[in-house]
C-alpha cells in the first residue's frame, strides 16, 4: 500500500515552522506495518495545493493531507479539497456544535470566520476533533482515500492516533496485506556519522531484511533499523537480531532508544538509585536544567540550578571564591571545580555538575579560544573537572557542553542501584 503525506503552509516552506509532524507520523506508521513514501510539502496556494491533491490521489492508496484548515484568508485546503472532489462546501451541524461547546467552556465567542472551520466538502466523512476547532474529513480522490487534518501539532497527534491510524489498520486488512516492518533508533553521542557508519557496515550483509539507515541531530547520530518480514513476527525478529549485532559496536556512546533522551536516560538512572543533582550552569545559560525538565516528574531527582552568569553570581549563588576567579579567570578548572562543589553543598544533592567556557563567537584568546569548556562533576567521591575543546558555532558549542555534562554523569551512575 502506497502512503503518501502532504503537508500545506507557508510557514514550513520559508523554515519559520519546522515540520516535525511528518517524522512523527513516520515512525508510528511504521509501528503499524507501513511507511510513507513521499512527504510533499506546498504553500498556501491554490494551484499548488490543487496540484498536489490531483498528483497524490492518482498515485498513492492513502494520502494524509495536514495544515490549512483554519479560520483565516490563507487557509485554503478545505475550498481546495471541494473543488478537486467536485463537491461544494457545506456546513457540518455536529462540528458547529462542538465548535460553539469549545468556545463557550473558554468565555470565547465563535466568530464569522471561525465557521469556516467547519465547512466540509459535501458527502466526505467527518471526526470531531477532540483537541481543537476544525474537524478531520476523509474523501476518496482518484484511487485514494484522503485524510485532512489540523497542522497544528497537538490536534494533527490526537486524530492521526485516534482516527486516521485505525483506519489504515482497517484498510491494510481489507486489502489483505502482509507485509510489515518494524524500526528501532539506537541513539549515540560524540560518535560522528561516518564512524557509526564503518562500525556497523560489516553487519549489512548478515541481516539481509534489515535496512541500516543514519539520522543526525548534533550532538546525537541515531543508527536506525528498519526491518521488514511477511508478519508482524518475522520483522521484529529480524529486528531483534540486528538491534543485539550493533549494539556491542555502538560502546558507551550509545545512550538512549526510540524516544528516549539523554535527559531522561540521566534522570531515571538517579530515580533508580534514590539519588538527587544540582546544577551551576554558566555558558549553557540554563539548558541542562531545561533538558532535565522536560520529562515529567523530574523533581523527584533534579532539585535545581544556579545559572551562574556573572562572576559576582558565581561566588554569592555558588561559592566560588573572588581570589579563584582573579588568579584563574571564569573559564578555567579550577572555578568549575568550585561551582560544582558549591551547588552541591547550598542544594544538598547527591551529584552536582557545572559549566563554564566560552561559546563565542568572540571571547576567545590564544590560551583559551571559543570552545574552551570546563565541566566539573561532584559527588560522593570528591569534585572532578574535565577540560574540553568544542568546534562549531555558538549553539554547538553550548549544545556539546551540555551534553557532555549529562553524559558524564550517566556513565557515572549507570548500573548500580538502591
Amino acid at each position: 500500500m502506497r502512503i503518501e503525506a502532504l503537508c500545506t503552509g507557508d510557514e514550513l516552506l520559508t523554515g519559520v515552522t519546522t515540520d516535525t509532524n511528518s517524522t512523527w507520523f513516520q515512525e508510528r506508521l511504521l509501528q503499524h506495518g507501513e511507511q510513507v513514501a513521499r512527504t510533499t510539502v506546498v504553500g498556501d496556494v491554490r494551484e499548488e495545493i490543487l496540484e498536489a491533491l490531483r498528483a497524490l490521489s492518482a498515485r498513492a492508496d492513502v494520502v494524509l493531507v495536514s495544515g490549512g484548515l483554519g479560520p483565516t484568508a490563507d487557509d485554503l485546503t478545505a475550498e481546495v479539497a471541494a473543488e478537486a472532489a467536485g463537491a461544494r462546501l457545506v456546513l457540518h451541524p455536529a462540528a458547529l456544535e462542538a465548535l460553539e461547546t469549545r468556545f463557550a467552556v473558554r468565555g470565547l465567542t465563535v466568530t464569522e470566520n471561525n465557521i469556516k472551520q467547519v465547512m466540509v466538502p459535501e458527502g466526505a466523512e467527518v471526526v470531531l476533533n477532540p483537541a481543537g476547532s476544525a474537524p478531520m474529513f476523509v474523501l476518496r480522490l482518484g484511487k485514494a482515500v484522503l485524510y485532512f487534518v489540523p497542522g497544528v501539532p497537538r490536534e494533527y497527534r490526537a486524530l492521526v492516533e485516534t482516527a486516521v491510524l485505525p483506519r489504515i489498520d482497517a484498510l491494510r486488512a481489507e486489502r489483505g496485506e502482509t507485509g510489515f516492518r518494524a524500526l528501532r533508533l539506537l541513539k549515540t553521542v560524540f560518535l560522528p556519522e561516518s564512524h557509526l557508519d564503518a562500525r556497523v557496515r560489516p553487519l549489512l550483509p548478515t541481516h539481509p531484511h534489515v535496512t541500516f539507515g543514519f539520522r543526525t541531530h548534533f550532538p546525537e547520530n541515531h543508527l536506525k533499523l528498519m526491518a521488514e518480514g511477511r508478519t508482524e513476527g518475522e520483522a521484529r525478529e529480524a529486528l531483534e537480531a540486528a538491534d543485539a549485532a550493533a549494539r556491542p559496536l555502538l560502546g558507551d556512546h550509545l545512550f538512549g532508544v526510540d524516544h528516549q533522551t539523554m535527559a531522561g536516560v540521566v534522570g531515571q538512572q538517579l530515580l533508580a538509585r534514590g539519588e538527587t543533582l544540582a546544577l551551576a550552569e554558566s555558558c549553557t545559560g540554563g539548558r541542562i536544567g531545561d533538558m532535565l525538565t522536560e520529562s515529567p516528574g523530574a523533581s523527584a531527582y533534579f532539585l535545581g540550578s544556579a545559572v551562574s552568569y556573572a562572576d559576582h553570581l558565581k561566588e554569592t549563588w555558588v561559592g566560588v571564591a573572588h581570589a579563584t576567579l582573579v588568579a584563574s579567570g571564569a573559564v578555567s578548572e579550577a572555578v568549575a571545580r568550585e561551582m560544582a562543589r558549591g551547588a552541591r553543598a547550598a542544594a544538598g544533592s547527591t551529584w552536582a555538575l557545572s559549566v563554564t567556557g566560552i561559546a563565542g563567537p568572540d571571547g576567545g584568546s590564544a590560551e583559551k579560544p571559543v570552545g574552551t569548556v570546563f565541566i566539573g562533576l561532584d559527588g560522593p567521591d570528591g569534585a572532578e573537572v574535565r577540560a574540553h575543546r568544542f568546534h562549531g558555532d555558538r549553539e554547538q558549542v553550548r549544545a556539546a557542553s551540555a551534553y557532555a555534562a549529562l553524559d558524564w554523569l550517566r556513565l557515572r551512575t549507570r548500573g548500580r542501584h538502591r
